[in-house]
């Protein structure tokens, strides 16, 4: 049976792998007006947005208890896994429509624009920076995962019959970090880092179909030392995403999947349906390989039904994350990436940032 992700007390946050951060009623609204404050200039995407999430994090977090700064403080850190926020306002009270609109119509829905400028918000919470690649979801910070594109458990008109293995099919995802794949930290040969978060929330979930989470420490743990160094080493190679930008990105050769950072540990690039071994390696770096493989097939996912009084951010670096196929065709979360305080990325622009993937 997979376990739930359940709330727990603020005090003894380090070492857990996740946490979950509520609001009360007072911080909630704050936070509310500050969301509808950004949404009102376009959302994410609007020039200044990034200033004005930066002064709704100073005002917000005057109200926060000791232990609240804390748990924000120990997610900034890279101490663990997932931390959810609960208690959050009701963004929109109707009941999603029979069929989605399409994708640019729902990009500028009022009640989108807030989800995402809250996300972006709690990002900041958390010292970490919205941003976009420019090779990526065509350069746009927000993106709604949703079945736009087939392969959900019920049919959309004109279902495709060839489906993208992305967060805008129906088709169940399995376990994998964000791309690009290059790195996770510093920027290394013309490429930024992975994404340091990712914050998910639900414009509608109607039937609570959840998120599920691997957090990777228990997986090293299980594989062992002498494994993890052979997935440090360059012996790797990955497939395209199919959320790039036609004619940018490409496949990935040479590639590890684990490195050691001094300021964030061991940090994780891995997607279990793009990666696999490069054919001339050692048999100990295959068979490290094999065990990862093994140990993640293995790991019994953690999930969260994400709606709009929630949000949830994964450490992209520390954790996997999967779903199964879709099953309501309804069903719109608002994603963000996020850059963390080590991140060291190729800043192409700052308000908002768009990063060279």
């Amino acid at each position: 049976m997979i376990s739930k992700i359940k709330a727990q007390s603020t005090d003894s946050c380090i070492g857990q792998e996740s946490r979950t951060f509520t609001f009360n009623c007072r911080q909630s609204a704050l936070l509310h007006q500050l969301s509808m404050e950004i949404a009102a200039i376009g959302g994410p995407q609007a020039p200044g947005a990034n200033f004005l999430t930066s002064a709704a994090a100073k005002e917000l977090k005057p109200s926060f208890s000791q232990d609240q700064c804390a748990l924000l403080e120990a997610y900034s850190d890279s101490l663990f896994s997932v931390l959810i926020f609960e208690g959050l306002k009701t963004i929109n009270t109707s009941n999603p429509p029979d069929e989605l609109p399409d994708l640019a119509t729902l990009e500028t829905r009022p009640d989108v624009l807030c989800l995402a400028s809250r996300n972006q918000i709690l990002l900041k919470l958390v010292d970490n920076d919205a941003f976009a690649y420019d090779l990526d979801n065509d350069g746009k910070l927000v993106r709604l995962v949703a079945n736009f594109k087939g392969g959900g458990l019920t049919k959309i008109k004109a279902e495709p019959e060839s489906r993208e293995l992305s967060s805008h099919s129906g088709l169940a995802l399995g376990p994998h970090t964000e791309a690009p794949y290059w790195c996770a930290v510093d920027a290394k040969d013309g490429h930024s880092p992975s994404p340091s978060s990712l914050i998910l929330s639900a414009l509608w979930n109607p039937t609570l179909e959840p998120t599920r989470v691997i957090p990777l420490p228990p997986v090293l743990e299980r594989i062992g030392v002498i494994n993890c160094l052979a997935l440090t080493t360059e012996n790797f190679q990955f497939t395209r995403s199919d959320s790039f930008v036609s004619g940018k990105g490409a496949n990935g050769r040479d590639v590890s999947i684990l490195a050691f950072d001094d300021k964030v540990g061991f940090s994780a690039r891995f997607n279990s349906y793009r990666f696999s071994v490069n054919s001339n390696v050692s048999k100990f770096v295959k068979t490290a390989y094999s065990a990862l493989c093994q140990r993640v097939e293995e790991s019994t996912p953690a999930e969260y039904a994400l709606t709009q009084e929630s949000a949830m951010v994964i450490n992209n670096t520390r954790a996997l994350h999967c779903r199964d196929v879709i099953k309501d065709n309804r069903r719109v979360l608002v994603r963000i990436f996020g850059l963390s305080k080590f991140s060291t990325p190729i800043v192409i622009s700052e308000d908002p940032l768009l990063v060279q993937g």
